[in-house]
């Protein structure tokens, strides 16, 4: 068993010199390397407007949905106040999603020109 360790011993201390003599080596040599992307993006902007848009996509019809379902509590309502109060609700909570929606597109699209314009 000692027979082994002393061989282990002497090749880590031999791996050890080795690695320190060719550390300089490596140090100075210039090391080229290049990223591909297989993305169809050339920049962060257009990634974020295709995620944009991707998002819009899915969420218009929700937001329709949510709109047809408030006019449906609406109509089934009946005059009875807490039932209204629910429509109103699930109708407010519809057209500020849509809000938040077309909001995040408009802000993206002035940081977007805003950008344009100082690379220009």
């Amino acid at each position: 068993m000692s027979r082994y360790f002393k061989k282990t011993n002497q090749l880590k201390q031999k791996g050890l010199y080795a690695f320190l003599f060719l550390l300089p080596a490596t140090a100075s040599a210039q090391i080229k390397y290049s990223l591909e992307s297989y993305l169809p993006f050339n920049s962060l902007e257009e990634l974020i407007v295709a995620i944009l848009r991707i998002f819009i996509t899915i969420a218009t019809p929700i937001i329709v949905l949510f709109i047809i379902y408030a006019g449906f509590k609406y109509v089934t309502a009946q005059g009875n106040a807490q039932q209204v109060q629910e429509a109103t609700r699930a109708l407010t909570y519809a057209i500020i999603g849509a809000v938040l929606i077309i909001g995040a597109v408009a802000i993206s699209e002035i940081i977007a020109n805003t950008i344009g314009a100082f690379q220009a």
